[in-house]
Parts: structure tokens; sequence; C-alpha cells
């Protein structure tokens, strides 16, 4: 599997740029989300775990990442086979799993993701993830193309992921991970931290270690900061790209700010 798997979309991105920068979208909006494409965003999360967006609304927000050149991962709500398998047809080019704490639950996640042979999940042609059939691509190509390309990506946001790191990276099959601060925080003791904080500090500095000498890239959250500071901060640590915040968390900011003018 290893030497036929096709580039991943993410890395793809960070052959011509420094780092890749995501946002959350909380909304539901496809309007936000052609919004953060067409001002240059690198990729969005349509988040399922924090939101009451729906997989019909998947659809929807894929195309609307789609058309202004985004890539679509979807943060399933949990690390659950048919969560991943219905965000993957509904479109999306990868998954992000939250609460990634060992290396069995990564395996699960890839083969949640992945067709037979190299998965459990459910066969099916007829839906937007497959392009419903259209381009008559017969399955047995179809498959394979599907589980080389296909993006999961690790959300590592506890004390356990940090201390299993080591034999989540040892998985083949991964190259992005996402190092989780809100819960990360809370796991550590000191819930509402920035990773600049110790002991977050040494552990994003560990994990960033580890993670290049395998060859791997990890992805760091904005919040709970969201200052440019505090980015730049975060990329020159070595991380190698951002997720800026949530769509929602971004315009509660303007609001704030635009109150704070005319009181």
């Amino acid at each position: 599997m290893g030497g036929r798997r096709m580039p991943n979309a993410l890395l793809e991105r960070l052959k011509t740029k420094k780092s890749i920068i995501g946002m959350q979208c909380f909304t539901g909006s496809a309007a936000l989300v052609e919004i953060m494409g067409f001002s240059g965003f690198d990729w969005v999360s349509i988040d399922m775990e924090h939101t009451t967006i729906s997989f019909a609304d998947v659809e929807n927000l894929t195309r609307a990442a789609e058309v202004s050149g985004m890539i679509p991962m979807v943060r399933v709500a949990e690390n659950e086979p048919l969560l991943i398998a219905k965000a993957l047809d509904a479109g999306a080019v990868g998954v992000i799993v939250p609460h990634i704490q060992t290396a069995a639950d990564l395996r699960k996640a890839l083969a949640s993701a992945r067709f037979a042979p190299e998965g459990d999940r459910g066969k099916c042609g007829q839906v937007r993830g497959s392009h419903y059939g259209a381009d008559g691509v017969p399955w047995s190509e179809f498959w394979k193309k599907k589980n080389d390309s296909v993006v999961i990506m690790p959300l590592v946001e506890e004390r356990e992921g940090i201390e299993n790191l080591d034999e989540i990276l040892a998985v083949d099959g991964v190259d992005v991970l996402w190092l989780g601060i809100g819960d990360l925080a809370q796991s550590y003791g000191v819930p509402g931290a920035p990773m600049n904080k110790e002991p977050l500090l040494s552990v994003a500095r560990e994990a960033i270690a580890k993670t290049r000498a395998a060859g791997k890239v990890l992805l760091a959250p904005s919040s709970p900061v969201h200052t440019h500071d505090y980015c730049r901060e975060l990329l020159e640590m070595g991380f190698g790209g951002i997720s800026y915040g949530t769509d929602t968390s971004i315009f509660r900011n303007v609001c704030r700010d635009a109150m704070a003018i005319v009181k």
C-alpha cells in the first residue's frame, strides 16, 4: 500500500507554501466557506462534533469548498465507522477524527475510510463522493484510487494521546496530524491555556520534533488567542499549519470590536 499511495492533498499545498492555513466551519454556511476559499485558505474543517451540521449540509459545504479552491475536510463527531464513511460519501476529501489516543484508535479510523480489502468501508458507487458513478470508472479501479487518496487527520487532544504519540506516528497512511489545544489544556490541568504556556509549550515542542522525525506534519489551532502574533509564534515553533479558529468565533470577535468602537 505504501508505495502506491497518492500524495496527500494537504501535503501537496505545502510543496508551494510555507504553511497551510485552514478554518473550522461551525455555522454550516456555504457562503462563509466560499469566502474562506476565495480569501486564500487552504482547507476547511466542517465540524460535526460540536455543531448541528448534518450530512445533507456537508454535501453543500464540500461543494462550496471545491468551488472556491479549498480542501474540504469533515470533523466527525466520533471515531465511528458509519460517520467516517458517510462524510466521505458526501464528498469530503478526508476526515478529521477527534480524540485519537492510541495507534489502535487510528487504525480503526483508517479501516473505516478505506474499501476492502484494505479496510471495511461499505461500498456504494451512487453517492457524491463517487461522482454518482457518472464518470464510468469501474469499481475495480475506483476503490484503489479512493483508498490511495483519502486523507485521515487524527486529532490528538488528550494526555494519553501525547504519551502514545510514538506509536500513533508509526501508523502508515497518515501524513498530517492536528494537536488540539482545548481538551489538551484540560487534560494537563490548565484549562484555557494557550500552546505557548507551560506545560503545553514543552508538550508541543516535543510533539513537533517527533512528528518531523517521522516525516510527517503537525498542525495547531490558533485558539484560544486568535492573534496574528500568536499564529506566527506557533509557526515559528515548527507547526506546519494553523487552524485559524471557527467562523463563529471570527465573526464574534468582529462584532465585539465594532461595539467597542461605538461604546
